[in-house]
């Protein structure tokens, strides 16, 4: 048998003996081990439920913060996007990648498939159809790169 309580340092959970009915063990959240307890701490603070309408508040807080971050953001590069373009910078005829940043997004990759399989995906899509679209090469700013 376990608490529920929406509170996680309250919940506990109780070992009972079918027959009799008798309370046999009981653990409580501070006799869990200590990363049970940072979990449960996070996730109560993430569901808003740890330091009550104050924690709420903050979450909301950031919720709408990010929100305005990501409008403003979409704003900006709406009024200064050159007209008719993506906005984005020009491909360089020989970009540089140092190592250490392919190897990190080839790890990625590895380690969330779904991750690497987008990459592989957008990368084939682009030189296989969007750099043979005219307006869309132009648009995409892949008309210098589209020779190499």
């Amino acid at each position: 048998m376990s608490s529920d309580a929406a509170d996680r340092p309250l919940r506990s959970d109780a070992q009972v003996d079918g027959a009799t009915g008798r309370l046999v063990g009981r653990v409580a959240f501070a006799d869990r081990h200590w990363i049970d307890r940072v979990i449960g701490y996070g996730i109560a603070a993430h569901e808003g439920a740890l330091f009550g309408i104050t924690n709420q508040i903050l979450g909301t807080l950031t919720a709408l913060l990010l929100t305005v971050l990501a409008v403003s953001g979409g704003v900006m590069w709406w009024r200064r996007r050159p007209t008719g373009l993506l906005g984005a910078p020009l491909p360089q005829n020989r970009p540089r990648f140092r190592i250490g940043l392919v190897a990190a997004i080839v790890g990625l990759g590895v380690y969330m498939p779904l991750f690497g399989t987008t990459l592989v995906i957008v990368l084939v899509v682009e030189w296989v159809v969007l750099r043979r679209i005219p307006m869309t090469r132009r648009w995409l700013g892949l008309g210098r790169a589209a020779s190499c």
